[in-house]
């Protein structure tokens, strides 16, 4: 009876193995996709604000801030100076650990710590740019530009928001939510700010949030799904479980 039994658990064990080898070793190779969700409005319903914020802006040179992290609609918590330059892209990374968000261009980082966040899983965001015509500091077509071409280092179809500054006394905002099939930890991006020749540059003539960006956060379920190898893995090893149990009962009682 032992015999029967220990070649029973050893066939199970290399059977389940097997499968659970071969799941892994088909499984093709990472990709994350990106979905457009909607424009405008409030987040999708069953959203969860994760309640931080990284807002960019033309700030004032010098001594302004032009990036910063911030509480939801909050004040700034840490901050960074940074020269626009005309049609300049600048690469840009932001990363999120469960607690604290953090952004970083070339060698300025700045974050934000929270030790109970509303929900720790981040798989949907907004983009958000606004230009504001303004006399003497921002002239129409003054455009903002915000672009994530890549989610946890794996470059994905770039997804971004827009704003053209339209004629005097105008207004354009643009805010784009996306969702993503991967839990996320870093988004990157480029961010790009541009004006017309002989146009005031908006960051010298202290346009401040005339001309913005910011970055929201969402938890869009607060129960991630499982990797369907997962579930496969999961299936096989309690189908191997109960034979195992079926058997063994069959040989005990017929010793």
């Amino acid at each position: 009876m032992n015999l029967i039994r220990n070649k029973l658990i050893t066939t199970s064990l290399a059977v389940g193995a097997s499968v659970i080898s071969f799941g892994v070793l088909s499984q093709p190779a990472s990709a994350v996709n990106v979905t457009f969700v909607k424009e405008g409005g409030n987040p999708p319903d069953g959203w969860t604000n994760l309640n931080w914020t990284l807002e960019g802006r033309a700030g004032k040179e010098p001594g302004d801030w032009e990036f910063a992290t911030k509480e939801d609609d909050g004040n700034p918590i840490e901050q960074l100076e940074w020269e626009w330059q005309n049609q300049e892209e600048v690469p840009w990374t932001l990363e999120w650990d469960g607690n604290t968000v953090s952004f970083n261009i070339q060698d300025q980082t700045i974050s934000y710590y929270q030790a109970t966040p509303p929900a720790t899983s981040f798989d949907g965001f907004y983009l958000w740019t606004r230009t504001t015509t303004s006399d003497g500091k921002v002239a129409p077509g003054t455009k903002m530009f915000l672009e994530v071409d890549a989610v946890n280092g794996i470059d994905i179809d770039p997804v971004s928001s827009s704003a053209i500054a339209p004629e005097p006394d105008g207004q354009n905002i643009t805010k784009n939510y996306f969702s993503s099939d991967t839990q996320i930890s870093t988004l990157s991006g480029i961010a790009t700010m541009s004006w017309s020749d002989g146009a005031p540059n908006p960051n010298l003539a202290a346009a401040r949030s005339l001309v913005g960006l910011k970055i929201e956060g969402f938890s869009t379920s607060s129960t991630p799904v499982p990797e369907p190898l997962t579930l496969l893995g999961s299936a096989t090893a309690l189908g191997f479980g109960a034979l195992f149990k079926r058997q063994y009962s069959k040989q005990h009682k017929s010793g």
